[in-house]
């Protein structure tokens, strides 16, 4: 299996938009998901550190990792595709990976932020 190659396909730009949308769905699903549960958590620590600080202990922190919306860089990324004025488009296997399979930089960065919470 080639992992670092140069291989390029042609696919339809509209199935490359309709699966670029489906990756955003799934991204705010798990954002919203993650976000819900950040808020509960948020509380739950809040409340424990008032109690704490209202005995007099003083190092208190909140231990939060905040969720990540990515939804605008899903949007410029469909937005590119949507001026391209050919029916087809070619990908290289590492753009293949990014758009249809979502593995872009930012959306790692979001499932693993959003993971803390949602326990993927």
């Amino acid at each position: 299996m080639r992992h670092q190659g140069n291989r390029k396909i042609k696919i339809k730009k509209s199935k490359l938009i309709a699966t670029l949308k489906e990756n955003k769905k799934n991204h705010i699903k798990e954002y919203e998901k993650a976000l819900a549960l950040y808020k509960e958590e948020a509380i739950k620590q809040l409340t424990k550190l008032t109690a704490d600080a209202q005995e007099g202990k003083t190092n208190l922190h909140l231990n939060l990792v905040e969720p990540v919306n990515n939804a605008e860089n899903y949007d410029k990324v469909i937005e590119m595709f949507e001026w391209e004025v050919e029916k087809t488009v070619e990908l290289e296997q590492n753009e293949f990976r990014e758009y249809v399979q979502d593995e872009t930089d930012f959306a790692m960065q979001a499932k693993f932020a959003n993971m803390s919470y949602t326990k993927y």
